[in-house]
């Protein structure tokens, strides 16, 4: 059983405590009382149950020894042996424990792991509690104990050994069994099962209930053995129209270490929302552009049941479009759509809180420790988690990068089957801006391109400046008295910056006005590949006082 907190037992300080004219006039009084006390303060007796009652409700004394309660006596005893050998002394207390062997209770003051001393034989004690059904009105809702006198006796090798000590701690097991475990309170669980721990997760377990993970944890904690689930219903014909839900997908990015498959038949939690959860009934990996994502799969139920609490969502991400140096207040992202009003961000090592924010900045920062850069990421706190094998020591957090499911298509779509791949053609309707003059051009184009896009737009390039664009752009991207920064290729080195003098649209070219050239950088390397990028223009607002 696991330990209990330490608190004083009466029985050792009574000496302490007897006023002296009566340990002078009773010298034998504090060995009277010492003993009174002893016998209602051993575990299991009624002061022991009145001042550790907490410590009893502890699921983690629901341990196998405690549970089942039981060991063998490894040698014959008589009827006067004071020393009892069994196979293991595990569960039961340390000293001044009830166990009963046949029909004889023995009470003893020590053990070691495999054996019983000081015994006294033939002692009288509770052996059971009567949960029978009562006749009497007034006795409907009690419960009464069995009280046994015994004799001592002789024992051989074999006979069952039982502790009367946590004969309160099995009650309570039962009990909680009906409450916390419903179907299963009528069955006997395996031997070696950790009570305390399969009860403490057992939401999970009938969340997942139906599922081939939840099925071998029936059997392991009804049989203690390994299984292995023929799932019939892959060899079944399926309707094409088939209205039923049974999973929704989730992909996600690992955050940390961990072996996300340990997940499957556990439950995951959303970090700032824990009401948000669901059952993981299967992890794929898969690699896209080098990198390795899951695809998470949650068991939803069937279709009059939602098993899935809550929503889970996409968190906001972005990137940064300035550097924002540390202890700075503001910072220039490329869209906040997606993130709160206020919250929290993280941005490499630093965790941020803002106090407000716009289409494209967080105002009221505070929490920049390491200064962020151009185009580094920004996004949302929010995580989902769960812990492999349900062991709380191996945390494992995700964070969601898209969400399949609930797709609703328009028309019935005969055409198509599991497995296929769909793309996105546009985010919107395309509208070219070509050479047309004015009065040739539909209004739509008019109207569409005669827009300042204040965007931070990057492009290859080659030369020295002026500056030959290796892609075609548009006109909107690049105009006369922009600021733009030179930048090694596929870098966020920035080597000088410039403003645009003016640009020849017909042959891609970008005159500078000026090239200002960041130290310790003097001039651009003509064996190296250089990228220019717009810088966004601001608006500078003075606070009159």
């Amino acid at each position: 059983m696991s330990q209990f907190d330490k608190r004083i037992k009466v029985n050792t300080i009574i000496e302490n405590q007897l006023p002296e004219f009566i340990l002078a006039d009773f010298p034998n009084a504090t060995e009277f009382f010492k003993q009174y006390y002893i016998s209602q303060e051993f575990q299991g007796g009624p002061s022991d149950l009145l001042n550790n009652f907490d410590q009893y409700l502890k699921v983690d004394n629901l341990v196998p020894e405690v549970v089942v309660g039981v060991t063998t006596i490894s040698s014959d005893i008589t009827s006067t042996d004071t020393v009892i050998s069994v196979s293991s002394t595990k569960g039961f207390p340390d000293e001044y424990g009830l166990l009963k062997i046949d029909d004889e209770i023995i009470s003893y003051t020590g053990k070691t792991t495999t054996t019983f001393t000081g015994c006294i034989r033939g002692f009288s004690g509770i052996s059971g509690y009567n949960v029978g059904v009562t006749s009497s009105l007034l006795e409907v809702n009690k419960e009464t104990l069995t009280f046994d006198k015994t004799s001592a006796s002789s024992h051989t090798t074999g006979s069952s050994v039982t502790n009367l000590s946590v004969l309160f701690v099995q009650e309570f097991y039962r009990k909680m069994k009906k409450t916390f475990l419903p179907g299963l309170e009528n069955n006997d669980f395996t031997e070696n099962l950790d009570v305390g721990n399969f009860v403490k997760f057992a939401r999970s377990f009938y969340q997942s209930k139906g599922i081939e993970e939840s099925i071998r944890i029936l059997f392991k904690v009804l049989y203690g053995v390994e299984t292995r689930i023929l799932d019939l219903e892959q060899n079944l014909i399926k309707p094409s129209s088939s209205e039923y839900i049974r999973r929704e997908e989730i992909v996600a990015d690992l955050i940390g270490s961990g072996e996300p498959v340990n997940l499957i038949g556990q439950t995951i939690f959303k970090s700032n929302d824990l009401n948000t959860s669901g059952s993981v009934s299967g992890i794929q990996p898969f690699t896209r552009s080098g990198k390795t994502y899951y695809k998470i799969s949650l068991f939803v139920g069937y279709n009059d049941r939602d098993l899935i609490e809550g929503v889970f969502t996409i968190p906001g991400k972005t990137i940064s479009l300035d550097n924002a140096p540390a202890n700075s207040s503001i910072i220039s992202v490329d869209s906040t759509v997606g993130f709160g009003t206020t919250g929290t961000i993280i941005s490499g090592d630093n965790t941020i809180s803002y106090t407000s924010k716009s289409i494209n900045q967080f105002f009221g920062c505070s929490g920049i420790s390491v200064g962020i850069h151009t185009a580094d990421d920004v996004r949302s706190d929010e995580t989902v988690f769960g812990y492999e094998n349900g062991d709380l020591s191996k945390k494992i957090e995700f964070r969601i990068t898209g969400v399949l499911s609930e797709l609703e298509p328009s028309t019935d779509i005969r055409l198509v089957s599991e497995g296929e791949k769909l793309f996105v053609k546009n985010i919107g309707e395309k509208i070219p801006n070509n050479s047309l003059s004015l009065t040739e051009r539909p209004y739509k184009e008019i109207f569409a391109n005669s827009w300042i896009y204040n965007t931070s737009s990057r492009f290859q390039v080659s030369g020295q400046g002026p500056f030959t664009l290796k892609t075609e752009f548009d006109s909107s991207s690049i105009k006369n008295g922009d600021l733009f920064e030179i930048l090694k290729r596929n870098s966020q080195i920035i080597v000088a910056n410039f403003f645009v003098k003016d640009v020849v649209y017909q042959d891609k070219i970008v005159n500078t006005d000026s090239i200002s050239y960041i130290a310790p950088f003097s001039s651009l390397d003509p064996n190296d590949d250089y990228d220019i990028r717009r810088v966004i223009q601001k608006r500078l607002v003075l606070a009159l006082q």
